[in-house]
């Protein structure tokens, strides 16, 4: 029997996951996805993943076949955290879930590296990897809280004046701190997140409010103010094909400040 199909027991005698995972898509291309779903089911932990597929269509299930996951066609799309909130409630039981973008390749032995990570730091409630580029370089997703200035210098200043403000730029993406070490990390990314499932459920998943961006630095504030570290593991690694839709688009752009706002109207404003 694979081991992706093995579980354990829980309290009440059913199947208990070392690991689920969901998966939000909207056409996408169709390899990528599956790329995605394959490098999280190599693995030597008891894991399931379900892929919410918010695309008007239900044509991505085929990108899928043969594949042990659970598929659900939304019909609509109801947003990148309804989507996600919709899996983590409805997914078997877990010790912990990932919160994964379709746009990932997992490095072999990530997801065991990760659990053991986390039990052995019973504090944490959810931990991100090494983030990497195809090439093999960093991406630099470790945030520390946010300001209305952060956002303006990275997103609206133009490329000649941005060296101007490289230090305060690298300080809040923690260059400072480096990419080495285990650390805390303030804001974690949201295109790989591994939770302990009973925590992420009692704080009720992603906030609905935010239809796209914005669910990761609010996820992971509740976890912090819910007194669990939100924690960055270097010696695991996943490697992410990047894409900036916010920048590309004035409609992405758009969705990104409204929800820049409702971030700053939930949290605090911090202008500079």
């Amino acid at each position: 029997m694979k081991e992706t199909e093995r579980v354990q027991s829980g309290h009440n005698g059913s199947s208990l996951y070392d690991c689920t995972a969901s998966m939000v898509i909207y056409r996408n291309p169709p390899a990528v996805i599956r790329q995605a779903a394959e490098s999280f089911l190599d693995t030597d932990c008891s894991v399931r993943l379900t892929v919410v597929d918010n695309s008007p269509a239900d044509d991505l299930r085929t990108a899928f076949d043969s594949l042990p996951i659970s598929y659900h066609h939304s019909g609509e799309n109801v947003g990148y955290g309804r989507g996600h909130n919709w899996a983590i409630f409805s997914a078997e039981p877990s010790r912990y879930h990932l919160v994964l973008n379709p746009d990932i390749r997992i490095m072999p032995g990530t997801i065991r590296s990760l659990v053991q990570f986390m039990e052995g730091h019973p504090d944490a409630g959810m931990v991100c990897p090494r983030v990497l580029n195809e090439d093999g370089s960093d991406q630099y997703l470790n945030k520390r809280y946010p300001s209305v200035m952060d956002f303006f210098l990275r997103r609206f200043m133009p490329p000649a004046l941005k060296p101007l403000f490289r230090k305060r730029l690298e300080r809040y993406e923690m260059r400072d701190v480096g990419y080495d070490d285990v650390c805390d990390v303030e804001v974690m990314t949201g295109a790989f997140m591994l939770c302990r499932t009973d925590i992420l459920k009692k704080l009720a998943g992603f906030d609905p409010r935010y239809f796209l961006y914005f669910e990761d630095y609010d996820l992971s504030r509740k976890f912090q103010e819910h007194g669990f570290r939100t924690l960055y593991y270097p010696k695991s690694a996943v490697i992410h094909f990047w894409t900036r839709g916010s920048h590309r688009h004035i409609r992405m752009t758009m969705i990104f400040i409204v929800n820049m706002c409702r971030y700053f109207r939930k949290w605090g404003w911090k202008w500079r």
